[in-house]
């Protein structure tokens, strides 16, 4: 049974160790986690403004999202990680159509992950989510984005 509930402060910490699990092949290759991860105050004031959730599978937190809506009919999801054990078990899936569900008002959803995490981009893509453009933020360093985005229909 996969839920997803609004992360409290008591959930900082477990979401900040199961990010820095779930995000650690980034810091392998990229030499650093996304802007943040490592920081219990950061997770901390994510939480506080609520629209970080953790994900739960059978009582378990088994990862984080955070979707934080852009516009009236914009949202964009700036982190989405799975602790390492749960992963392949459908989980993320099921997360991804639970968020969807908690803002039925969002016609237009947003997110950016690294050009060479190949896994993620089968996931979003098996979603409906379709490759828009790519940034780099700094033109020494070889590390780009992919943006993706997916287009629905207007459940309200």
């Amino acid at each position: 049974m996969v839920s997803l509930e609004l992360a409290t402060l008591e959930d900082a910490e477990i979401l900040k160790l199961i990010s820095m699990d779930a995000f650690s092949p980034d810091f392998e290759q990229y030499g650093s986690y996304p802007p943040g991860i490592e920081s219990l105050t950061w997770h901390a004031s994510e939480v506080e403004k609520g629209h970080y959730y953790k994900i739960v599978n059978n009582d378990k937190v088994a990862g984080g999202m955070l979707a934080v809506p852009a516009h009236d009919s914009d949202i964009e999801i700036k982190y989405f990680f799975i602790a390492k054990e749960f992963q392949n078990r459908q989980i993320g899936s099921t997360a991804m159509h639970l968020i969807e569900a908690k803002y039925p008002s969002m016609t237009v959803w947003n997110l950016v992950t690294p050009s060479k995490a190949y896994r993620n981009h089968h996931f979003y893509e098996k979603l409906g989510y379709l490759k828009i453009g790519e940034s780099q933020l700094d033109l020494n360093k070889e590390f780009k984005f992919f943006e993706y985005q997916k287009t629905k229909q207007s459940n309200g």
